[in-house]
């Protein structure tokens, strides 16, 4: 089962970064000519929608009990990406949005089916960074017909492979481990003002050394990482103690984030908490998976909105990396202070 589970989430990672490589690639080498509001709307369909479309695939996998559902969602995303990437931003956002839900969902189960305890949240997120950051940097000069059919045929033999991979495979009947409804609020709050403190911080942080690709390519592997990493580590220890060591650090680091070493390991150590924020609305809302994730990524959307719209334009890692850090902390010490399980 755990051999079964690796393999599945490694073949949805591989593809989460296939799919956000080709929406980086098309938006940046070929739709994004209109101006910005149709990046905002790109990431209205890419985010915002996630939850709603969650809501559908939950309902969807309430009744069959089986990994159907997440598998449709996850083709259909791959196949409306590729599409977008030479026609719209809206089929683009789509295909984007739907391939997150699909895949966080096989995700979710599969983590669940093996015991992982949220090490394959992190694992499948972490690559999305890569493939954003990979398609930015060569949209303007690769070759976009070559780029683009080659990222069709290793996202379709890829979606093939897990259908049949995951053919007949039943989702886990999950015990009831939702919490009691006193506790419900605090952890769906606390989870959603973490993402979106995150998604804002790491929007309006600016460092004077990230400069060149390769440096970029450096900071954005050294984000991925983290993200991984977060998984292994807050299923080894308390979510206290984990949750601690990792944003304290990161403030520390940030506020010596002029210098390239200190600043790229606080954008290690701060997005460690990554997937522990989906792992305690998976452990909340065990039916309700699709859900769980939507929300989380609406969050990254409100947090976009004030860095896009100049409202807090920020520029400063000495502070602005250092304040998201320690705040993010104070929410979390409140949510597992309320909460009082795995602290």
């Amino acid at each position: 089962m755990k051999k079964r589970a690796g393999k599945t989430i490694g073949i949805l990672s591989v593809l989460h970064m296939l799919v956000d490589f080709v929406c980086a690639f098309s938006l940046y080498g070929i739709l994004l000519h209109e101006g910005g509001q149709m990046f905002l709307l790109y990431n209205f369909c890419a985010f915002a929608l996630q939850m709603p479309l969650g809501v559908v695939l939950d309902a969807w996998n309430l009744r069959t009990r089986n990994m159907l559902p997440g598998i449709v969602f996850t083709a259909a995303g791959v196949i409306m990406t590729l599409l977008g990437a030479f026609t719209s931003v809206i089929v683009l956002g789509i295909g984007n949005a739907l391939f997150h839900v699909g895949g966080g969902v096989l995700t979710i189960h599969e983590d669940d089916h093996a015991g992982f305890a949220g090490r394959g949240l992190g694992v499948f997120v972490a690559p999305g960074a890569i493939g954003l950051s990979a398609g930015t940097l060569i949209s303007s000069s690769a070759p976009k017909e070559a780029v683009l059919g080659l990222c069709a045929l290793t996202g379709i033999l890829g979606t093939v492979f897990l259908a049949v991979h995951l053919k007949g495979v039943r989702v886990k009947e999950l015990k009831n481990e939702a919490k009691p409804a006193s506790g419900y609020l605090p952890v769906l709050a606390g989870c959603f003002l973490v993402v979106v403190l995150r998604s804002f911080t790491g929007m309006a942080m600016s460092f004077p050394w990230k400069t060149g690709a390769t440096v970029t390519l450096i900071s954005v592997l050294f984000v991925a990482l983290g993200k991984a990493a977060g998984g292994f580590v807050f299923a080894k220890y308390s979510r206290k103690t984990a949750g601690t060591v990792t944003l304290l650090g990161a403030a520390v680091l940030f506020a010596l984030g002029k210098n390239m070493i200190p600043g790229m390991l606080g954008l290690f150590f701060f997005n460690m908490t990554m997937p522990v924020t989906l792992y305690m609305l998976k452990e909340m809302m065990p039916d309700t998976p699709g859900l769980a994730f939507g929300i989380l990524t609406f969050g990254l959307f409100i947090g976009y909105l004030p860095v896009y719209y100049g409202v807090l334009s920020v520029h400063d890692p000495l502070w602005i990396g250092t304040a998201g850090s320690l705040l993010s902390l104070g929410i979390f010490l409140w949510v597992w202070n309320r909460e009082g399980s795995r602290t």
